[in-house]
């Protein structure tokens, strides 16, 4: 209901002007008013009544009158950018839109019935009547809205120096103290910003708490090989980029005794912190188990470590190899990973396909070890399925065809050549839509 279609509420009944006048007795505006000059204005006010969720008030709309809570409650609500913001409960006998009867003024905000209400309307037009025969009734009246302002522009200083302080990180809760304490709707607005604060306080630790593990995840991933000794036979590039600021995904590798390279690329079950710690494990636990004497004896270890106390029921998919830099002999354990493209020199292509369930899963499972030999100008590259399991905007998954293609077009480039141009694909093709799982990539050409 609009307050031009406020009413006269019949369950009131008449109200005597002693009666009225002992209700705007308290209220400060008319504090300075005497017995007669008081019940003068008691005698230009009259009732209204509105139900639950009605408005009484409305924010933009022009005021005409003030309104003296008799029963029942209201919220008051400003319209921001972020939507309406409650800045206050109040109950009788709490005076709303006290500048509507003096000014032609939009209203500031948004009052709307809690559940039944029933006002004591103070008309504009009534008031300036009775003003026009006595003007000390305005002097009085704008002698009293003058002091209201004159604290409101001191609390509100306040507010603003609090939120300008907590813009530079320099807010303290005791510059609100003070404000919060005192009575009426200015101490609800500084309770309610000291509790914004403090939320965003919370927030802002708990994003540095995620930037500072984001950090140590990079941290855990391996530094760029030296391209140098047996290390010359091949060009390897990867890359991991969580969907949040950290990950389940990660890559490894590692330089082994013999002339040799172990390499991973795995994928906790899960995102966010959860993953991240089991991938922290994960790597740790596949990276002692790594012996190189008996690949299936190592990774069956790996997964009963995996396996034991995991109240989370999580696992994690992995594609596990060892490379033999002179010769080319690459042995390997798909458990439950996306199968790694063995793009040949020659132009054909294959796929190491999964020799058993992800870690995790079940702490018995064995683990079967194929192999395969890499020719001088082949291409192995791996990757997790944030790369085919990434959608654009209509719904559509990026796909294992897409991803061949993509591959397809890069054909004999060196490594960071082509992780980069399938990330760009990916892009491309996501055209802005949110990044849905964390991608990690990896291509190693052997040389030879």
């Amino acid at each position: 209901m609009s307050e031009a279609a406020s009413k006269t509420e019949a369950g009131i009944g008449p109200r005597t002007i002693e009666e009225i006048a002992g209700l705007l007795a308290p209220l400060s505006i008319f504090a300075r008013l005497d017995p007669p000059t008081l019940a003068a204005v008691a005698a230009s006010c009259g009732f209204g009544s509105f139900r639950a969720g009605e408005v009484l008030m409305r924010q933009g709309e022009i005021s005409t009158f003030a309104a003296v809570i008799v029963t029942g409650e209201v919220d008051i609500f400003a319209d921001t950018p972020a939507g309406p913001v409650n800045i206050a409960t109040v109950g009788p006998p709490h005076l709303v839109g006290e500048l509507g009867v003096l000014a032609d003024m939009p209203r500031s905000a948004t009052v709307i019935a809690r559940g039944a209400v029933s006002i004591l309307r103070i008309e504009r037009a009534a008031l300036m009547a009775v003003v026009a025969g006595n003007p000390s009734i305005g002097v009085a009246i704008i002698g009293e809205l003058g002091q209201l302002i004159y604290g409101m522009n001191r609390s509100f200083a306040s507010l603003t120096y609090a939120a300008n302080a907590l813009g530079r990180d320099e807010y303290d809760p005791q510059m609100l103290a003070e404000l919060a304490r005192q009575p009426g709707e200015v101490a609800n607005v500084a309770r309610a910003f000291a509790s914004m604060a403090a939320e965003l306080e919370a927030k802002k630790r708990r994003r540095d708490e995620m930037q500072a593990a984001a950090t140590i995840q990079n941290s855990i991933l391996p530094r760029p090989l030296a391209r140098e000794g047996s290390l010359a036979a091949i060009d390897l590039h990867a890359e991991m980029h969580p969907a949040r600021e950290i990950g389940g995904d990660f890559y490894d590798y590692l330089p082994l005794d013999g002339d040799r390279l172990a390499i991973t690329v795995a994928d906790v079950s899960g995102k966010g912190i959860p993953a991240a710690l089991f991938m922290a494990v994960s790597r740790t636990v596949l990276r002692i188990g790594e012996r190189g004497d008996d690949m299936g004896a190592d990774m069956a270890a790996a997964n009963r470590l995996l396996s034991l106390d995991n109240a989370a029921s999580m696992f994690v998919t992995a594609f596990h190899g060892v490379l033999d830099l002179e010769s080319g002999a690459l042995r390997y354990c798909n458990a439950g990973h996306n199968p790694p493209y063995l793009l040949r020199a020659n132009g054909g292509q294959e796929l190491l396909k999964a020799t058993g369930l992800p870690f995790g899963v079940d702490a018995d499972m064995p683990y079967r070890i194929d192999q395969t030999r890499l020719e001088p100008g082949d291409t192995l590259f791996l990757f997790s399925d944030g790369i085919t399991e990434a959608f654009n905007p209509a719904g559509e998954e990026f796909g294992n065809e897409r991803l061949e293609a993509a591959l397809a077009a890069v054909r004999g480039t060196d490594a960071a050549s082509l992780v980069k141009a399938i990330l760009a694909a990916t892009t491309d093709f996501a055209a802005g839509a949110e990044q849905s799982d964390d991608i990690t990539l990896m291509a190693l050409v052997y040389r030879g």
